[in-house]
């Protein structure tokens, strides 16, 4: 295990040197004009994109406190934030860094972390599949918006009890009281707003641009634009991410000399903020792991 921490890390501080090294490459200054013409708003900006990964990460603990594995307290905010050093990791292998964390933090044992982190996952890509069904519904009917983001939770938590009861008895058993539970529900709804969170600070980045932007645009394109980033495996969704928020806005009419600036804009406060907040975060998990060895 220690020689694929050594691994992992050595592999991640790779990938984050090239990701810097492809974001510098880009035109930073072009992007720090854009956000000098958005003084005013920015910190709003700023308060959305942490309030974003903030309601994640209650999803997230809550999670891990309902399968047993004590979250809610600073072990488990580092825990979280350190999986944002691994952002760029392809795949969404990033997303280890957080079960393994806690696992050197003895909070329980590796299989069962796993399973925690898979949960989480599960409910997070529910949470933003409800929130898109919601959003088209909405475009039929207004009132036909919440009957859609249920369809899509209730099919959700249905197959997951569904497969509760097939791996009852196994090394991947789930516990079968998790998934019908309106704790479930709350920690969807809780993660749907983060979404949302996320939706609104594309719109405040883009409103007021030349073109027919509006915050239905915003609160879809923008989380559709994460999904389909993760679909492709590619490190960050870097590319794919940002050329589907760059053909968004020439839906709503925005000129192209105003794509790379908005776009880069957006992820930079979104995105690439996190990485060195993530990194600190590992920092002080490895302190506070070596600590607890070091006692142990």
């Amino acid at each position: 295990m220690k020689h694929a921490r050594t691994g992992a890390l050595i592999l991640l501080i790779g990938v984050t040197a090239y990701g810097i090294y492809r974001f510098l490459q880009g035109d930073p200054m072009a992007a720090a004009d854009f956000w000098r013409d958005k003084l005013a708003i920015i910190p709003l900006v700023i308060l959305l994109a942490l309030l974003d990964p903030a309601l994640e990460a209650t999803g997230w603990m809550w999670v891990y406190e309902r399968l047993g594995i004590k979250a809610f307290d600073s072990v488990g905010v580092n825990a979280y934030l350190a999986g944002r050093a691994g952002l760029l990791l392809p795949a969404q292998l990033g997303r280890l860094i957080r079960p393994d964390a806690m696992l050197r933090m003895k909070r329980g044992g590796l299989r069962h972390c796993l399973k925690a982190e898979a949960v989480s996952f599960v409910l997070d890509t529910t949470s933003v599949f409800a929130l898109l069904a919601a959003l088209l519904a909405f475009r039929l009917h207004p009132l036909a918006a919440p009957a859609a983001a249920l369809a899509v939770i209730a099919v959700a938590l249905f197959l997951g009890d569904q497969l509760a009861d097939m791996l009852t008895g196994t090394k991947l058993e789930l516990p079968r009281t998790f998934w019908w539970r309106w704790k479930t529900l709350a920690i969807l709804v809780v993660e749907m707003a983060g979404w949302v969170a996320h939706g609104a600070a594309f719109y405040l980045v883009i409103r007021g641009l030349p073109g027919n932007a509006n915050l239905w645009d915003a609160l879809f394109y923008a989380p559709a634009a994460a999904v389909l980033g993760v679909a492709t495996g590619l490190p960050g969704g870097i590319g794919a991410t940002e050329g589907f928020l760059g053909a968004s806005l020439r839906l709503m009419k925005i000129p192209s000399e105003h794509l790379v600036v908005a776009v880069g804009g957006f992820r930079l406060i979104t995105f690439w903020m996190w990485l060195p907040i993530g990194w600190v975060a590992l920092g002080v998990l490895k302190r506070r792991a070596a600590r607890l060895e070091g006692v142990g």
